[in-house]
């Protein structure tokens, strides 16, 4: 049976011993679009220091699904894995931030954290 890719190209990467290559973007749509074919390994969907828009990050997901490269690869695997920054999980322990970016299909969400106790509550 033929192995199945990574669905995150990160963590393939890596485990080829190559570097991860990651790009930083707003929420936007013409972005995702963009960056659909780039050749990076993952894109950082910024909603720290920019807005936190979940309905924008989502219809972002949805736009970097590529009919094309799907039909072609044989996988639902995307080229570029979509990660998510978002806001600081600090002392109001926002942690619907990360549930919710996480529902919706993001393959990694990045709170900022102090401290490994911190760490491990986000």
């Amino acid at each position: 049976m033929a192995e199945l890719p990574r669905l995150n190209g990160v963590i393939g990467a890596l485990q080829q011993g190559r570097h991860a290559l990651t790009t930083f973007t707003p929420a936007d749509v013409e972005a995702a679009v963009a960056l659909t074919t780039a050749k990076y390994d993952a894109v950082v969907y910024e909603m720290e220091h920019n807005a936190y828009d979940i309905r924008a990050f989502r219809d972002c997901l949805q736009y970097m699904l590529n009919r094309r490269q799907i039909a072609q690869s044989g996988s639902l695997a995307p080229a570029v894995a979509p990660f998510a920054r978002i806001p600081p999980n600090g002392g109001e322990k926002a942690q619907f931030h990360a549930k919710q970016v996480l529902d919706i299909s993001a393959m990694s969400s990045r709170p900022i954290t102090r401290s490994a106790p911190a760490a491990i509550r986000a």
